[in-house]
């Protein structure tokens, strides 16, 4: 299945006055689930589906876990997580500490696996 992009408009914060340009935004179709992942394991190998669910929950709770702990998690070729944030700047080291800290993200960095899939992906135009 392509990936599906619409059409959308943009002004350059930059440059106010510039004409606006056309750009192709990615559109995110349908939605696949744990219990879809669950699911298409069982009928790939001899494993059930609760036996599946069971695995994958208790994995990304503990992938949670310890993102959440600092550190870097390496899920193989496929992807990686840890977590990543921005700070207020100070004038001297001393002055900073954890409440300089005012936004927490996850970052994620896609593998291999991922990338490769990727560049095999096609394209369609939403209508």
């Amino acid at each position: 299945m392509p990936i599906t992009f619409k059409t959308v408009v943009r002004k350059n914060p930059r440059n106010p006055v510039a004409p606006e340009k056309y750009y192709a935004d990615i559109v995110g179709e349908g939605k696949t689930t744990l219990s879809d992942l669950a699911k298409y394991a069982s009928t790939v190998s001899t494993v059930s589906k609760a036996d599946i669910l069971a695995v994958l929950e208790s994995t990304f709770s503990k992938i949670a876990d310890d993102v959440a702990d600092g550190k870097i998690v390496y899920v193989g070729e496929y992807f990686t997580l840890q977590a990543g944030g921005s700070s207020e700047g100070f004038e001297t080291p001393e002055e900073v500490n954890a409440n300089a800290i005012k936004s927490l993200r996850t970052i994620f960095r896609p593998g291999k696996m991922i990338k490769d899939a990727l560049k095999l992906s096609s394209y369609q135009k939403k209508a």
